[in-house]
């Protein structure tokens, strides 16, 4: 029942205003069995960077107008991308994890354009994070997110707004959104990995720290 009452929280959520980013969750280990729509780390639930096969899979629930998805976007991910993504070490799997109404709008925009140009967007909005917040907070996050969505062919206001009131939009985000029920989720960023959940502290703060981590994993399971 919780699940399905987030589910039905994010699709009633309006279109736009700020809040802020939420906590991180308390440090849960052990996942919940899934329900519903929601899928394991298969990455048949998120978008998918890596090899589908490789030995570890990791998870972000992530929000684009958190500071701290930022951060782990801009200092943290390009290391883990070059050094275990690109090298078929590690399947990453985003999840679209929104904390607020700008987010819904984000997110519904990048589902509309075309799916090879999915993280680019998603890189876009962290790169411009500060000036959409600040375009919300002036009522103006629409016409910031258009700025975006233009470079990859939403070409105009009418059809920004078919993205955001796209049914079928809005519910493949509320699927994604439900799918962090089993793990506790109630902040970003949230990470999973190998089925496990690791918050945004620690060694899973720094890229160093991360490498660490992963190269333990590795080491268990025999892989250089």
């Amino acid at each position: 029942m919780a699940s399905f009452s987030r589910r039905l929280a994010l699709l009633a959520l309006p279109v736009l205003a700020v809040v802020a980013c939420g906590a991180a969750s308390d440090g849960a280990t052990t996942p919940k069995p899934a329900g519903g729509a929601a899928t394991t780390e298969t990455g048949e639930l998120g978008h998918v960077k890596g090899d589908p096969n490789a030995p570890i899979t990791l998870i972000e629930y992530a929000s684009p107008t958190c500071g701290a998805c930022k951060y782990w976007h801009d200092e943290v991910r390009p290391t883990i991308e070059e050094k275990y993504i690109a090298t078929g070490k590690v399947k990453f799997v985003y999840r679209e994890y929104p904390l607020n109404q700008i987010d819904i709008a984000a997110y519904s925009m990048a589902r509309c354009v075309d799916p090879a140009s999915y993280f680019d967007v998603i890189d876009d909005l962290f790169e411009r994070q500060e000036g959409v917040i600040q375009a919300a907070q002036a009522s103006a996050a629409k016409t910031a997110l258009l700025t975006i969505g233009q470079q990859y062919g939403i070409a105009d206001m009418e059809a920004l707004d078919a993205c955001l009131s796209n049914a079928d939009i809005r519910n493949a985000l509320a699927d994604v959104y439900a799918s962090a029920e089993q793990y506790n989720v109630s902040g970003t960023p949230t990470f999973v990995v190998d089925g496990k959940v690791r918050n945004f502290e620690g060694d899973w703060r720094t890229a160093d720290g991360f490498s660490k981590q992963l190269d333990l994993l590795l080491a268990e399971k025999g892989v250089q």
